[in-house]
């Protein structure tokens, strides 16, 4: 009966122990795929945030190219006086989409009628925008008329053929005075193509798609310059899972953008598990003539520090956590592999970090390359302000010296009509020499007009210099921006010069029609010898506005000269203006004088500092000193400089200080800690 009851309770025994295996395996793939499909949905989760960073890299690139053309005296006239072929010659289409990756610039009016530009289609010229987005009300709100110069509104807006991105801006002058013209609206189409070539910046396929992905996964809201967008993952079936991101619009409902990645972790805990569960078995029926329970007890004893292990992962999310199973059995080797498995995600973590630092380092890379295009470009347009500003400036002192020699000439008249009154038998012969005088006075006079119009020519050239330049930016793209900005200071100097030449002219012409007088006064002063004191008189008061013009004339030289002057400097200027410069908080010392005076730095840039420090520093504007600044982390910096701006406060100084003669490793040295702290990483 003994020997019956074991062969009836081994195959019991059995059933119970494959039971028991089983309902392990199931509770085992409960908690660890799941588990793992929590880690694979927080790796999709990061996929959302490439997805988000694109988009607000294209928005970040689309209001940079918006913000330099709407600050433009040619897009202001293009737009205000609604002349359709000068604005396609400012915005050539096919060159915008291919230099810029811009697909439309429209130029509306104050109320967001359209009145110049369009898309870029594939025939030359500019196509018309569709219905649904040429409605005025809805182009109005595509931009902020009452915002300042430069400042962007961004979003989406949709249409029947494809979601466009937008920025849209107020059309201002050049030096931001005045009332906007209208609104210049820029858009990027997102069509499969510029989706497409999304996917691969950021190594994800996406496109866009009808329906969001399925809600068994993972939510969650990214902010963005797009406003909030809303992630929703979920798997669509065993090998595949979904990413889908709500992007608002700004009319109509929101654009979705999706993407559908496999599942290689959950695929290699499933197939873990699986092959767990087979050692398990085959080691169940080897161990099948054991004692159920310490078969119990074993299988408790293996799998209790793989199920904390597991747990304390979910929870807390450290994935340098490990089983660490010293056991030989094929529970044990589910261990090892989840420790495999664990060791793989971190190292995927790891490999991402790298990934973003290196794209971190492009990007600087390639910020310092644009930078270098940027100051190229500002040294070959100074080269040619330069030439233009000696030439200029040489006429300039040619009209001096013959206003010098007017100025005499009136001297002279002047001292004749005084000596009349005493010497009146020689009034004739002083006519005549009076006569000879204002016909030199005239000639030079000539002559002075003539320089004058040499002037005028040149200020046209120069402007017709800085229009070519300006359209060479537009060409040269983001590198040229900065040269746009050169080239419109240089129209400006331009303008002036010729509006200061147009008076000069004026004053040249006032001093003929005075000589002219004065002859006429002269020849009755030599026909009448009675009417002396009249004549006299007359010629008195023409000598008084002769001088009178001559130092108007002297002052809208000096004027014309300063103008002309700034050029020479103007490309010093906008490279300093155009340094980035970051806030900073660090120790300094200023010397001077054998004296060592510290300060504390409130920002940098590498082209100068500001510094504050105590009342009772000896310093003013225009010293040369030493500066040592202590960057954190390294030795001091020691720089000259000098103070260009000194502002007392209630209880301090402070003090701007421009850097002479900058070492290259000095620069790079500053140049890497403020994008540092620009970033964020400071």
């Amino acid at each position: 009966m003994k020997s019956a009851r074991l062969r009836a309770g081994s195959p019991l025994a059995g059933l119970v122990v494959l039971l028991v295996v089983a309902l392990g395996f199931l509770a085992q793939r409960q908690i660890t795929v799941a588990a793992f499909d929590r880690v694979e949905a927080d790796g999709v989760a990061q996929d959302a945030q490439r997805i988000r960073i694109a988009l607000d890299y294209e928005i970040r690139l689309l209001a940079d190219y918006g913000a330099t053309n709407s600050i433009w005296d040619s897009s202001f006239t293009d737009v205000r006086t609604a002349d359709r072929a000068a604005f396609e010659a400012d915005f050539p289409p096919q060159d915008i989409r291919r230099i810029y990756g811009v697909d439309g610039v429209v130029g509306t009016g104050p109320d967001g009628r359209p009145r110049v530009g369009g898309l870029a289609g594939p025939q030359a010229g500019f196509a018309p925008l569709p219905a649904e987005l040429a409605r005025p009300e809805l182009l109005r709100r595509l931009f902020d008329l009452d915002g300042g110069a430069g400042s962007a509104r961004c979003g989406v807006v949709q249409t029947t053929a494809s979601p466009l991105l937008y920025c849209g801006f107020a059309s201002h002058r050049g030096d931001s005075s005045g009332s906007p013209a209208g609104g210049l609206v820029y858009f990027k189409a997102l069509d499969p193509d510029r989706l497409a070539m999304l996917g691969e910046q950021i190594g994800l396929p996406v496109e866009l798609v009808d329906q969001a992905a399925p809600a068994n996964g993972r939510s969650l809201a990214l902010s963005s310059r797009l406003g909030e967008l809303k992630v929703t993952t979920g798997t669509v079936d065993e090998d595949r899972i979904g990413l889908s991101v709500a992007v608002p619009t700004t009319a109509g409902s929101p654009i979705l953008i999706g993407a559908v990645r496999e599942r290689p972790i959950h695929a290699t805990a499933t197939a873990t598990l699986r092959t767990g569960f087979l050692l398990t078995a085959a080691a169940a029926a080897l161990l099948f003539g054991a004692v159920l329970v310490l078969v119990r007890r074993g299988v408790r004893r293996q799998v209790g520090p793989m199920l904390r292990t597991t747990e304390a992962v979910i929870t807390s999310g450290d994935r340098s956590l490990r089983v660490h199973s010293d056991d030989r059995g094929e529970i044990g080797a589910l261990g090892r592999a989840i420790d495999t498995m664990l060791e793989t995600i971190a190292a995927q973590d790891a490999d991402l970090e790298r990934a973003a630092a290196a794209r971190e380092e492009q990007l600087r890379a390639t910020y310092a390359e644009r930078r270098l295009n940027e100051q190229q470009a500002r040294r070959r347009a100074q080269e040619m302000i330069n030439s233009s500003v000696a030439t200029i400036m040489d006429e300039l002192r040619v009209v001096a010296d013959k206003t010098e020699e007017v100025r005499g000439t009136a001297d002279t008249i002047d001292e004749q009509v005084k000596a009349t009154d005493s010497v009146a038998h020689r009034t004739v012969e002083q006519a005549r020499q009076a006569n000879g005088a204002i016909e030199q006075l005239e000639t030079s006079l000539r002559k002075v007009e003539g320089i004058a119009h040499i002037i005028s020519s040149v200020a046209a050239q120069t402007h017709l210099l800085a229009l070519n330049a300006t359209i060479e930016a537009v060409h040269a793209g983001e590198a040229g921006r900065g040269f746009s900005v050169v080239a419109g200071e240089v129209k400006d100097l331009a303008t002036a010069t010729t509006q200061s030449t147009g008076e000069i002219t004026a004053i040249i012409r006032s001093l003929e029609a005075n000589a002219t007088a004065v002859t006429s006064a002269l020849a009755a002063m030599t026909g009448g010898i009675g009417n002396l004191d009249t004549a006299t008189s007359q010629v008195g008061a023409m000598t008084r506005r002769q001088h009178a013009s001559i130092d108007l004339l002297n002052e809208f030289l000096d004027r014309a000269i300063r103008r002309i002057s700034t050029m020479a400097h103007l490309s010093e200027h906008l490279e300093r203006r155009d340094s980035p410069r970051a806030a900073i908080s660090a120790q300094a010392w200023i010397h001077s004088g054998g004296h060592r005076h510290p300060a504390q730095v409130l920002d940098l840039s590498v082209s100068g500092t500001h510094l504050s420090g105590s009342r009772d520093i000896p310093l003013t504007t225009g010293d040369r000193v030493e500066v040592a600044i202590l960057l954190e982390g390294d030795a001091p910096l020691t720089l000259s400089a000098e103070i260009v701006h000194h502002t007392t406060r209630e209880d301090a100084v402070e003090l701007g200080l421009r850097f002479a003669d900058v070492p290259q490793s000095a620069a790079d040295r500053i140049r890497h800690y403020v994008m540092t702290v620009l970033n964020g990483h400071g």
